[in-house]
């Protein structure tokens, strides 16, 4: 932000929309990665409830692609608002954008919040089944 700028906090708000779109787009890239290793023929067949517990985590992958489209139309909606409210002076129309986009905010940190949530818990099962090398 330049000391000159007209709108230092809508420069702001942008790059937040910039940095969730970027978040989403990376959480997207997680989750075809794991995706793979769950669906890859690297797990040792001897483990009790494999397949459930796999079928369970791309059940819940599919949950998250889900949540990570509806959050990039909420977006996709807010960023457009913030293009046709930049030039506002209303008070109270700004502070209800500002409510909104703190709304959203949370939604996407609770989104990848959960998300790490269940990475982990991934990755630690899937650390314990891994085929040994013979």
């Amino acid at each position: 932000m330049k000391p000159s700028d007209p709108n230092p906090k809508m420069d702001r708000l942008h790059w937040h929309i910039q940095h969730w779109k970027s978040d989403l787009q990376f959480l997207g890239d997680e989750i075809k990665f794991i995706e793979q290793l769950l669906n890859s023929n690297i797990f040792d067949s001897n483990t009790l409830n494999l397949f459930e517990r796999l079928q369970d985590y791309l059940g819940r992958l599919e949950g998250f692609k889900l949540r990570k489209m509806k959050l990039k139309e909420l977006i996709a909606k807010h960023e457009n608002r913030l293009g046709s409210i930049m030039e506002i002076k209303d008070g109270v129309i700004l502070g209800v954008y500002y409510q909104k986009h703190d709304d959203l905010e949370m939604e996407v940190l609770s989104c990848s919040d959960d998300f790490n949530g269940l990475k982990a818990e991934i990755f630690n099962y899937v650390g314990g089944t891994l085929k040994r090398r013979k």
